[in-house]
């Protein structure tokens, strides 16, 4: 599992979720051949998927720290025609019927109803200038009981602040690394307010 995916992880589990990792989804596509009919069997992995008694949230994770960071360029709706390699390879978000299959997939897999599975994009670093587009074009995306859910870095790490500050001991890298952080004073007293970007 990716640093950040684990991170996101303690996140989804201070929320109430069991999570697990790294869940592959088949999806029948039919291929581009025009002679004849022919159709693919292809595994989407989901980073992560999340279930507590109410709902089954699909984690994908990406965290770009050390680039230049998510672009709006990795979807197609609001991506320039000359970067259309980008967004081919981000078939999730991108592709009706990959979504139309994982949905299925999930439902059929975790016994939930379709209108309580939801897609969830976690995000370490946006390029400069392109959230509030990502923002926009997500929250227009709906797939299963709603929207897609962004989780950007500081509303997962204010819940992972939350769970390092409880006294009570947990054995995970990332709160204890915080711990050790909290015990030093490096950490401030105060976990942040949450901050809603500028549109």
């Amino acid at each position: 599992m990716e640093a950040f995916e684990h991170v996101a992880r303690v996140f989804l589990e201070t929320k109430g979720y069991a999570v697990s990792t790294n869940v592959k989804f088949p999806v029948r596509r039919r291929t581009k051949k025009r002679a004849y009919e022919e159709y693919q069997e292809h595994g989407y992995e989901i980073d992560l998927v999340a279930a507590r008694a109410d709902e089954l949230l699909l984690g994908s994770v990406k965290s770009y720290f050390g680039s230049f960071g998510l672009s709006r360029q990795f979807f197609r709706e609001i991506a320039d025609e000359s970067k259309k390699k980008w967004w081919e390879s981000n078939k999730m978000f991108n592709e009706p019927e990959v979504q139309a299959g994982i949905l299925s997939g999930a439902a059929q897999r975790f016994d939930y109803p379709q209108d309580k599975i939801f897609l969830g994009l976690f995000v370490g670093k946006f390029k400069s200038g392109d959230e509030a587009d990502i923002r926009a074009h997500l929250g227009q995306m709906h797939f299963g009981g709603g929207p897609v859910r962004l989780f950007d870095l500081p509303m997962i790490m204010r819940g992972v602040l939350t769970e390092a500050k409880h006294k009570t001991y947990r054995d995970d890298p990332v709160i204890v690394a915080l711990k050790c952080l909290d015990e030093l004073g490096w950490i401030a007293p105060a976990v942040p307010q949450e901050h809603t970007p500028e549109n």
